[in-house]
Protein backbone atom coordinates (compact mmCIF):
# COMPACT_ATOMS: atom_id res chain seq x y z
CA UNK A 1 0.00 0.00 0.00
CA UNK A 2 1.20 3.50 -0.85
CA UNK A 3 1.17 5.44 2.43
CA UNK A 4 1.74 8.61 0.40
CA UNK A 5 -1.56 8.15 -1.43
CA UNK A 6 -3.07 11.67 -1.33
CA UNK A 7 -6.55 10.21 -0.87
CA UNK A 8 -5.61 8.67 2.50
CA UNK A 9 -8.01 10.33 4.93
CA UNK A 10 -6.74 12.55 7.72
CA UNK A 11 -9.46 12.09 10.33
CA UNK A 12 -11.31 8.91 9.39
CA UNK A 13 -10.49 5.30 10.16
CA UNK A 14 -9.30 3.28 7.14
CA UNK A 15 -7.69 -0.10 6.58
CA UNK A 16 -3.92 -0.17 6.34
CA UNK A 17 -4.42 -2.35 3.26
CA UNK A 18 -7.34 -4.20 1.70
CA UNK A 19 -10.93 -3.19 2.38
CA UNK A 20 -12.98 -2.10 5.37
CA UNK A 21 -16.74 -2.59 5.78
CA UNK A 22 -19.26 -2.80 8.65
CA UNK A 23 -18.23 -1.45 12.07
CA UNK A 24 -19.01 -4.01 14.78
CA UNK A 25 -18.82 -4.64 18.49
CA UNK A 26 -17.90 -1.12 19.57
CA UNK A 27 -17.58 -0.84 23.34
CA UNK A 28 -15.88 0.94 26.20
CA UNK A 29 -13.69 -1.01 28.61
CA UNK A 30 -12.47 1.18 31.45
CA UNK A 31 -10.98 4.27 29.77
CA UNK A 32 -10.52 2.70 26.35
CA UNK A 33 -12.92 2.51 23.41
CA UNK A 34 -12.69 -0.49 21.08
CA UNK A 35 -13.82 -0.26 17.46
CA UNK A 36 -14.02 -3.48 15.48
CA UNK A 37 -14.85 -3.71 11.79
CA UNK A 38 -15.18 -6.14 8.92
CA UNK A 39 -11.79 -6.29 7.27
CA UNK A 40 -10.51 -8.10 4.19
CA UNK A 41 -6.72 -7.67 3.95
CA UNK A 42 -6.59 -9.39 0.52
CA UNK A 43 -9.41 -7.50 -1.17
CA UNK A 44 -7.13 -5.41 -3.37
CA UNK A 45 -4.70 -8.17 -4.31
CA UNK A 46 -7.01 -10.80 -5.80
CA UNK A 47 -10.37 -11.09 -7.53
CA UNK A 48 -11.03 -14.40 -5.81
CA UNK A 49 -13.47 -14.55 -2.89
CA UNK A 50 -11.46 -14.41 0.34
CA UNK A 51 -12.60 -14.63 3.96
CA UNK A 52 -12.98 -11.48 6.04
CA UNK A 53 -11.87 -10.99 9.65
CA UNK A 54 -12.58 -8.47 12.41
CA UNK A 55 -10.06 -5.64 12.36
CA UNK A 56 -9.58 -3.56 15.50
CA UNK A 57 -8.74 0.01 16.52
CA UNK A 58 -8.62 1.27 20.09
CA UNK A 59 -8.62 4.84 21.41
CA UNK A 60 -8.93 6.80 24.62
CA UNK A 61 -9.86 10.14 23.08
CA UNK A 62 -11.05 9.57 19.47
CA UNK A 63 -7.99 11.47 18.24
CA UNK A 64 -5.16 9.02 18.97
CA UNK A 65 -5.80 5.49 17.69
CA UNK A 66 -3.89 2.26 18.05
CA UNK A 67 -3.98 -0.46 15.41
CA UNK A 68 -4.63 -3.59 17.41
CA UNK A 69 -4.03 -7.16 16.23
CA UNK A 70 -6.81 -8.81 14.22
CA UNK A 71 -9.49 -9.61 16.77
CA UNK A 72 -11.36 -12.57 15.25
CA UNK A 73 -10.23 -14.84 12.41
CA UNK A 74 -12.11 -17.55 10.46
CA UNK A 75 -10.48 -20.58 12.05
CA UNK A 76 -13.42 -22.90 12.79
CA UNK A 77 -15.66 -25.10 10.59
CA UNK A 78 -18.59 -22.77 11.44
CA UNK A 79 -16.91 -19.54 10.27
CA UNK A 80 -14.37 -20.79 7.73
CA UNK A 81 -15.57 -18.50 4.91
CA UNK A 82 -15.72 -15.29 6.86
CA UNK A 83 -16.24 -13.59 10.19
CA UNK A 84 -19.30 -11.49 9.47
CA UNK A 85 -21.04 -8.71 11.42
CA UNK A 86 -22.15 -8.77 15.03
CA UNK A 87 -21.99 -6.94 18.34
CA UNK A 88 -20.57 -7.06 21.85
CA UNK A 89 -21.80 -6.81 25.43
CA UNK A 90 -19.50 -5.78 28.28
CA UNK A 91 -20.49 -6.63 31.84
CA UNK A 92 -18.84 -8.03 34.95
CA UNK A 93 -15.37 -7.33 33.53
CA UNK A 94 -15.98 -9.55 30.51
CA UNK A 95 -16.65 -8.72 26.88
CA UNK A 96 -18.95 -11.16 25.09
CA UNK A 97 -18.74 -10.88 21.31
CA UNK A 98 -21.41 -12.30 19.00
CA UNK A 99 -20.93 -12.55 15.24
CA UNK A 100 -22.04 -14.43 12.15
CA UNK A 101 -19.83 -17.28 11.01
CA UNK A 102 -20.23 -17.68 7.28
CA UNK A 103 -19.88 -21.01 5.46
CA UNK A 104 -20.28 -21.08 1.70
CA UNK A 105 -20.55 -24.38 -0.20
CA UNK A 106 -18.95 -24.94 -3.58
CA UNK A 107 -21.43 -25.78 -6.31
CA UNK A 108 -24.46 -24.58 -8.20
CA UNK A 109 -26.42 -22.80 -5.46
CA UNK A 110 -28.42 -19.60 -5.26
CA UNK A 111 -26.91 -18.96 -1.78
CA UNK A 112 -30.31 -17.70 -0.61
CA UNK A 113 -32.31 -20.89 -0.12
CA UNK A 114 -29.36 -23.25 -0.03
CA UNK A 115 -25.61 -23.39 -0.40
CA UNK A 116 -24.58 -21.64 2.79
CA UNK A 117 -24.62 -21.57 6.58
CA UNK A 118 -24.90 -18.45 8.70
CA UNK A 119 -24.04 -19.42 12.26
CA UNK A 120 -24.24 -17.34 15.42
CA UNK A 121 -20.87 -17.55 17.15
CA UNK A 122 -19.61 -16.27 20.49
CA UNK A 123 -16.21 -15.52 21.97
CA UNK A 124 -15.17 -13.62 25.11
CA UNK A 125 -12.37 -11.34 26.24
CA UNK A 126 -11.22 -9.61 29.42
CA UNK A 127 -9.41 -6.78 27.66
CA UNK A 128 -10.99 -6.57 24.19
CA UNK A 129 -7.75 -7.72 22.59
CA UNK A 130 -7.19 -11.36 23.57
CA UNK A 131 -10.15 -13.66 22.90
CA UNK A 132 -11.17 -17.08 24.21
CA UNK A 133 -12.07 -20.16 22.20
CA UNK A 134 -15.29 -19.87 20.22
CA UNK A 135 -18.73 -21.31 20.88
CA UNK A 136 -21.36 -22.19 18.28
CA UNK A 137 -24.71 -20.88 19.59
CA UNK A 138 -27.22 -21.03 16.74
CA UNK A 139 -27.33 -22.48 13.22
CA UNK A 140 -29.86 -22.11 10.42
CA UNK A 141 -31.71 -25.10 11.90
CA UNK A 142 -32.47 -22.99 14.98
CA UNK A 143 -34.20 -20.27 12.99
CA UNK A 144 -37.89 -20.43 11.98
CA UNK A 145 -38.54 -22.70 8.99
CA UNK A 146 -40.00 -19.72 7.12
CA UNK A 147 -36.56 -18.06 6.88
CA UNK A 148 -34.07 -18.32 4.03
CA UNK A 149 -30.40 -19.03 4.75
CA UNK A 150 -29.92 -15.28 5.19
CA UNK A 151 -30.12 -14.74 8.95
CA UNK A 152 -27.17 -12.79 10.36
CA UNK A 153 -25.59 -9.83 12.19
CA UNK A 154 -26.56 -10.57 15.84
CA UNK A 155 -27.00 -7.67 18.23
CA UNK A 156 -27.19 -8.56 21.94
CA UNK A 157 -28.35 -6.31 24.78
CA UNK A 158 -29.59 -6.76 28.35
CA UNK A 159 -32.80 -5.61 30.04
CA UNK A 160 -34.91 -7.99 32.15
CA UNK A 161 -33.03 -10.76 30.34
CA UNK A 162 -30.64 -10.97 27.40
CA UNK A 163 -32.03 -10.24 23.94
CA UNK A 164 -30.54 -11.11 20.57
CA UNK A 165 -31.73 -9.37 17.39
CA UNK A 166 -30.94 -10.92 14.00
CA UNK A 167 -31.49 -9.52 10.53
CA UNK A 168 -33.39 -11.94 8.30
CA UNK A 169 -34.90 -12.66 4.91
CA UNK A 170 -38.25 -14.49 4.79
CA UNK A 171 -38.94 -17.14 2.16
CA UNK A 172 -41.46 -14.69 0.72
CA UNK A 173 -38.65 -12.14 0.21
CA UNK A 174 -39.71 -9.92 3.10
CA UNK A 175 -37.20 -8.28 5.42
CA UNK A 176 -37.55 -8.57 9.19
CA UNK A 177 -35.70 -9.10 12.44
CA UNK A 178 -35.85 -12.18 14.66
CA UNK A 179 -35.60 -11.75 18.43
CA UNK A 180 -34.30 -14.39 20.81
CA UNK A 181 -34.12 -14.47 24.62
CA UNK A 182 -31.57 -15.92 27.02
CA UNK A 183 -30.88 -16.02 30.77
CA UNK A 184 -27.18 -16.82 30.47
CA UNK A 185 -26.01 -15.29 27.13
CA UNK A 186 -25.35 -18.78 25.75
CA UNK A 187 -28.64 -20.69 25.47
CA UNK A 188 -31.12 -18.83 23.27
CA UNK A 189 -34.85 -19.34 22.63
CA UNK A 190 -36.85 -17.82 19.80
CA UNK A 191 -39.25 -15.15 21.07
CA UNK A 192 -40.77 -13.15 18.20
CA UNK A 193 -40.12 -11.15 15.07
CA UNK A 194 -40.58 -7.54 14.05
CA UNK A 195 -41.47 -6.47 10.54
CA UNK A 196 -43.64 -3.96 8.72
CA UNK A 197 -47.19 -4.18 7.45
CA UNK A 198 -45.95 -2.59 4.21
CA UNK A 199 -43.22 -3.72 1.77
CA UNK A 200 -39.79 -2.62 2.99
CA UNK A 201 -37.10 -4.64 1.25
CA UNK A 202 -36.29 -8.35 1.11
CA UNK A 203 -33.49 -8.48 3.73
CA UNK A 204 -32.69 -6.38 6.81
CA UNK A 205 -28.99 -6.24 7.61
CA UNK A 206 -27.11 -4.91 10.65
CA UNK A 207 -30.01 -4.53 13.13
CA UNK A 208 -29.40 -2.32 16.17
CA UNK A 209 -32.28 -2.10 18.63
CA UNK A 210 -31.70 0.85 20.95
CA UNK A 211 -33.54 3.20 23.30
CA UNK A 212 -33.24 6.97 22.94
CA UNK A 213 -35.12 9.32 25.26
CA UNK A 214 -37.32 6.38 26.38
CA UNK A 215 -38.26 5.52 22.79
CA UNK A 216 -37.33 2.09 21.47
CA UNK A 217 -35.87 2.38 17.95
CA UNK A 218 -34.70 -0.23 15.45
CA UNK A 219 -31.81 0.80 13.21
CA UNK A 220 -31.30 -1.50 10.23
CA UNK A 221 -30.34 -1.65 6.55
CA UNK A 222 -33.16 -2.89 4.31
CA UNK A 223 -31.94 -4.32 1.03
CA UNK A 224 -34.22 -4.25 -1.99
CA UNK A 225 -36.32 -1.11 -1.47
CA UNK A 226 -37.03 0.21 -4.98
CA UNK A 227 -35.03 3.33 -5.73
CA UNK A 228 -37.04 6.57 -5.72
CA UNK A 229 -36.45 10.29 -5.24
CA UNK A 230 -36.15 9.53 -1.50
CA UNK A 231 -34.50 6.09 -1.57
CA UNK A 232 -31.71 6.94 -3.98
CA UNK A 233 -29.05 4.35 -3.08
CA UNK A 234 -28.71 0.72 -4.03
CA UNK A 235 -29.64 -0.22 -0.44
CA UNK A 236 -30.86 1.91 2.45
CA UNK A 237 -29.77 2.61 6.02
CA UNK A 238 -32.31 3.96 8.47
CA UNK A 239 -34.60 3.33 11.40
CA UNK A 240 -38.09 2.56 12.67
CA UNK A 241 -39.80 3.62 15.87
CA UNK A 242 -41.07 0.58 17.77
CA UNK A 243 -44.72 1.22 18.63
CA UNK A 244 -46.81 -0.65 21.21
CA UNK A 245 -46.11 -3.05 24.05
CA UNK A 246 -42.60 -4.49 23.84
CA UNK A 247 -43.65 -7.54 25.84
CA UNK A 248 -46.88 -7.95 23.91
CA UNK A 249 -48.07 -6.68 20.56
CA UNK A 250 -45.82 -4.09 18.95
CA UNK A 251 -45.37 -2.71 15.47
CA UNK A 252 -42.87 -0.66 13.50
CA UNK A 253 -43.56 2.88 12.36
CA UNK A 254 -42.50 4.54 9.13
CA UNK A 255 -38.98 3.89 7.85
CA UNK A 256 -36.72 6.96 7.98
CA UNK A 257 -33.29 7.29 6.40
CA UNK A 258 -30.27 8.09 8.53
CA UNK A 259 -28.32 9.63 5.66
CA UNK A 260 -29.04 11.03 2.19
CA UNK A 261 -25.58 10.86 0.66
CA UNK A 262 -23.91 8.21 -1.49
CA UNK A 263 -21.84 6.42 1.14
CA UNK A 264 -23.47 5.47 4.43
CA UNK A 265 -24.36 1.93 5.44
CA UNK A 266 -24.19 -0.60 8.30
CA UNK A 267 -24.76 1.94 11.08
CA UNK A 268 -24.16 0.43 14.53
CA UNK A 269 -24.11 2.09 17.95
CA UNK A 270 -22.83 1.67 21.49
CA UNK A 271 -23.33 3.34 24.89
CA UNK A 272 -20.45 5.11 26.60
CA UNK A 273 -20.04 5.01 30.36
CA UNK A 274 -21.57 8.51 30.37
CA UNK A 275 -24.69 7.12 28.72
CA UNK A 276 -24.05 8.72 25.33
CA UNK A 277 -25.22 6.79 22.28
CA UNK A 278 -22.43 6.90 19.67
CA UNK A 279 -22.94 5.77 16.08
CA UNK A 280 -20.34 4.42 13.67
CA UNK A 281 -21.10 3.58 10.04
CA UNK A 282 -19.35 2.26 6.98
CA UNK A 283 -18.65 5.15 4.62
CA UNK A 284 -19.53 2.95 1.66
CA UNK A 285 -22.53 1.36 -0.01
CA UNK A 286 -23.23 -2.31 -0.51
CA UNK A 287 -23.37 -3.42 -4.16
CA UNK A 288 -23.13 0.11 -5.53
CA UNK A 289 -21.70 0.38 -9.04
CA UNK A 290 -19.12 2.90 -7.80
CA UNK A 291 -18.10 1.10 -4.58
CA UNK A 292 -14.61 0.07 -5.78
CA UNK A 293 -12.96 3.45 -5.33
CA UNK A 294 -9.91 4.59 -7.24
CA UNK A 295 -7.79 4.00 -4.11
CA UNK A 296 -8.02 0.29 -5.02
CA UNK A 297 -4.97 0.81 -7.22
CA UNK A 298 -2.99 1.84 -4.14
CA UNK A 299 -3.96 -1.29 -2.24
CA UNK A 300 -6.79 -0.08 -0.02
CA UNK A 301 -10.40 1.09 -0.16
CA UNK A 302 -13.33 2.14 2.03
CA UNK A 303 -13.42 3.93 5.39
CA UNK A 304 -15.64 4.68 8.36
CA UNK A 305 -17.79 7.76 8.73
CA UNK A 306 -17.03 10.11 11.62
CA UNK A 307 -18.40 8.93 14.96
CA UNK A 308 -21.67 10.69 15.76
CA UNK A 309 -23.65 11.43 18.89
CA UNK A 310 -27.32 10.45 18.61
CA UNK A 311 -30.19 12.29 20.25
CA UNK A 312 -33.91 11.86 19.77
CA UNK A 313 -36.76 14.34 19.90
CA UNK A 314 -40.08 14.87 18.16
CA UNK A 315 -40.00 11.35 16.67
CA UNK A 316 -36.70 11.94 14.93
CA UNK A 317 -33.03 10.97 15.40
CA UNK A 318 -30.54 13.84 15.30
CA UNK A 319 -26.87 13.19 14.53
CA UNK A 320 -24.05 15.49 15.55
CA UNK A 321 -20.24 15.25 15.50
CA UNK A 322 -18.88 14.01 18.81
CA UNK A 323 -17.39 16.69 21.04
CA UNK A 324 -13.85 15.34 20.57
CA UNK A 325 -13.83 16.49 16.95
CA UNK A 326 -13.20 20.03 18.21
CA UNK A 327 -9.75 18.89 19.29
CA UNK A 328 -8.76 18.65 15.61
CA UNK A 329 -9.24 22.37 15.06
CA UNK A 330 -6.01 24.18 14.14
CA UNK A 331 -7.22 27.67 13.24
CA UNK A 332 -10.45 29.66 13.16
CA UNK A 333 -11.67 32.35 10.79
CA UNK A 334 -15.02 34.13 10.91
CA UNK A 335 -16.83 35.45 7.83
CA UNK A 336 -19.68 37.89 8.08
CA UNK A 337 -22.83 37.84 5.92
CA UNK A 338 -22.33 38.52 2.20
CA UNK A 339 -18.56 38.01 2.28
CA UNK A 340 -17.19 36.03 -0.63
CA UNK A 341 -15.09 33.11 0.55
CA UNK A 342 -12.21 31.52 -1.30
CA UNK A 343 -10.03 28.99 0.54
CA UNK A 344 -7.51 26.40 -0.59
CA UNK A 345 -7.80 23.35 1.62
CA UNK A 346 -8.98 19.74 1.58
CA UNK A 347 -9.34 19.25 5.36
CA UNK A 348 -11.61 21.72 7.08
CA UNK A 349 -14.76 22.24 9.11
CA UNK A 350 -17.33 24.73 7.88
CA UNK A 351 -20.15 25.93 10.11
CA UNK A 352 -22.78 28.04 8.33
CA UNK A 353 -25.43 29.36 10.72
CA UNK A 354 -28.20 31.95 10.81
CA UNK A 355 -28.91 31.25 7.14
CA UNK A 356 -31.31 33.86 5.81
CA UNK A 357 -31.54 33.16 2.11
CA UNK A 358 -33.63 30.99 -0.19
CA UNK A 359 -30.75 30.16 -2.54
CA UNK A 360 -27.07 29.38 -2.00
CA UNK A 361 -24.18 27.59 -3.67
CA UNK A 362 -21.00 26.10 -2.22
CA UNK A 363 -18.28 24.82 -4.53
CA UNK A 364 -15.91 22.07 -3.38
CA UNK A 365 -12.83 20.90 -5.30
CA UNK A 366 -13.05 21.15 -9.06
CA UNK A 367 -16.77 21.00 -9.78
CA UNK A 368 -18.62 19.53 -6.80
CA UNK A 369 -21.51 21.78 -5.80
CA UNK A 370 -23.88 21.88 -2.85
CA UNK A 371 -26.87 23.94 -3.95
CA UNK A 372 -30.03 25.04 -2.20
CA UNK A 373 -32.91 26.33 -4.31
CA UNK A 374 -36.69 25.89 -4.29
CA UNK A 375 -36.44 24.04 -0.96
CA UNK A 376 -34.18 21.37 -2.50
CA UNK A 377 -30.67 20.69 -1.25
CA UNK A 378 -28.67 19.06 -4.05
CA UNK A 379 -25.19 17.55 -3.87
CA UNK A 380 -23.80 17.45 -7.41
CA UNK A 381 -20.48 15.61 -7.49
CA UNK A 382 -19.53 16.71 -11.01
CA UNK A 383 -16.31 14.93 -12.05
CA UNK A 384 -15.22 14.45 -8.41
CA UNK A 385 -17.46 11.49 -7.61
CA UNK A 386 -15.67 8.56 -9.25
CA UNK A 387 -19.04 7.34 -10.56
CA UNK A 388 -21.26 9.22 -8.12
CA UNK A 389 -23.56 11.81 -9.65
CA UNK A 390 -26.28 13.64 -7.65
CA UNK A 391 -28.18 13.26 -4.41
CA UNK A 392 -31.01 15.54 -3.36
CA UNK A 393 -33.10 16.22 -0.29
CA UNK A 394 -36.24 18.26 0.40
CA UNK A 395 -35.47 20.84 3.11
CA UNK A 396 -38.27 23.33 3.69
CA UNK A 397 -36.22 25.67 5.84
CA UNK A 398 -32.42 25.62 5.70
CA UNK A 399 -31.15 27.15 8.93
CA UNK A 400 -27.72 25.60 9.45
CA UNK A 401 -25.04 23.58 7.65
CA UNK A 402 -22.14 21.89 9.41
CA UNK A 403 -19.71 20.47 6.85
CA UNK A 404 -16.59 18.35 7.32
CA UNK A 405 -14.25 17.97 4.36
CA UNK A 406 -11.43 15.42 4.42
CA UNK A 407 -9.02 14.43 1.65
CA UNK A 408 -11.59 12.07 0.08
CA UNK A 409 -14.84 12.57 1.98
CA UNK A 410 -17.62 15.06 2.65
CA UNK A 411 -19.99 14.84 5.63
CA UNK A 412 -22.80 17.38 5.77
CA UNK A 413 -24.95 17.90 8.86
CA UNK A 414 -28.13 19.81 8.05
CA UNK A 415 -30.23 21.77 10.57
CA UNK A 416 -28.38 20.51 13.66
CA UNK A 417 -28.18 16.98 12.27
CA UNK A 418 -31.86 16.50 11.46
CA UNK A 419 -30.53 15.29 8.10
CA UNK A 420 -27.04 14.24 7.00
CA UNK A 421 -25.35 13.60 3.65
CA UNK A 422 -22.18 11.48 3.58
CA UNK A 423 -20.11 10.83 0.47
CA UNK A 424 -16.62 10.00 -0.70
CA UNK A 425 -15.08 12.54 -3.07
CA UNK A 426 -12.04 12.09 -5.31
CA UNK A 427 -10.42 15.30 -6.48
CA UNK A 428 -7.21 16.92 -5.29
CA UNK A 429 -8.32 20.36 -6.41
CA UNK A 430 -8.42 22.08 -3.02
CA UNK A 431 -10.58 25.12 -3.66
CA UNK A 432 -13.60 26.06 -1.57
CA UNK A 433 -15.73 28.87 -2.98
CA UNK A 434 -18.82 30.42 -1.42
CA UNK A 435 -20.39 33.36 -3.16
CA UNK A 436 -21.90 36.00 -0.92
CA UNK A 437 -24.75 34.63 1.18
CA UNK A 438 -26.69 36.02 4.11
CA UNK A 439 -25.27 33.82 6.86
CA UNK A 440 -22.63 33.66 9.59
CA UNK A 441 -19.71 31.39 8.66
CA UNK A 442 -17.05 29.82 10.88
CA UNK A 443 -14.16 28.16 9.10
CA UNK A 444 -11.67 25.84 10.82
CA UNK A 445 -8.59 24.17 9.41
CA UNK A 446 -8.43 20.63 10.77
CA UNK A 447 -5.55 18.41 11.79
CA UNK A 448 -5.49 14.65 11.60
CA UNK A 449 -5.81 11.51 13.65
CA UNK A 450 -2.65 10.13 15.20
CA UNK A 451 -2.60 6.42 14.35
CA UNK A 452 0.14 4.17 15.59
Amino acid sequence: MNQQDPYRLHYHLMPLQGSLADPNGMCQINDTYHIYYIYNPLACTTKERTACVWGHYSTKDFIHFKVEPIAIKPDQPWDKDGVYSGSSLYEDHQLSVYYTGNVRYQGDYDYIHDGRQQNVMMTTSKDGIHFSSKQLLLTNDDFPASMTKHVRDPQVFKEDCYYMVLGARHLENKGLVLIYKSQDKIHWNYWKQLTTSYPCGYMWECPDLITLNQQRILLTCPQGIPQTEVYQNQHQCGYFEVIGDWNGECDLGDFKLLDYGFDFYAARTFLTQKGERILFAWMGMSEASYSQNITYRDGWMQAMAMPRLLTYRHHHIYQSPIEQMKDLRLSHQVFLPFERIYKESLCFELLISNINCDEMTIQFRKDCYLRYKDQMLILDMGTCGDGRDKRQLKVKHLDKLHIYSDTSSLEIFINDGYYTMTSRIFSLNNQLIIESIDAHIDYYELGQYQIY
